[in-house]
């Protein structure tokens, strides 16, 4: 999958939230992501195994449950990183907790077909 990219902004008056990212569940489950900070941010990267859109999962967006990322690398960090997610969630986005600047996650999933 070509890189996505999403973004969060000015937190400094409460949590900000990236648009989610739906992940590739025929791809290889392996997805490399990068978080470049501009400015002064907390951030976290959050997944989610919770899909709105399945009629048989019965969660709706705003009630899906969102934990931290496997990897630490992007845990609760201020600086840009690069973190690894080894297993695949159904849905990944950025959560930008403090400070008045902005992140852009990039995110790439390994496929097995050409780009």
């Amino acid at each position: 999958m070509q890189p996505i990219r999403v973004s969060t902004t000015d937190a400094s008056g409460g949590t900000t939230y990236s648009r989610l990212v739906r992940m590739d569940s025929w791809a290889n489950a392996q997805s490399i992501i990068q978080v470049n900070v501009t400015g002064s941010a907390t951030y976290t990267v959050e997944t989610s195994m919770d899909d709105p859109n399945d009629p048989t999962d019965p969660v709706a967006e705003n009630s899906m449950t969102w934990v931290d990322c496997a990897d630490s690398a992007v845990v609760a960090e201020t600086a840009s990183a690069q973190g690894i997610l080894v297993a695949t969630p159904i849905f990944v986005r950025i959560k930008q907790t403090a400070g008045a600047g902005s992140t852009t996650m990039a995110i790439s999933q390994f496929s097995n077909a050409p780009l």
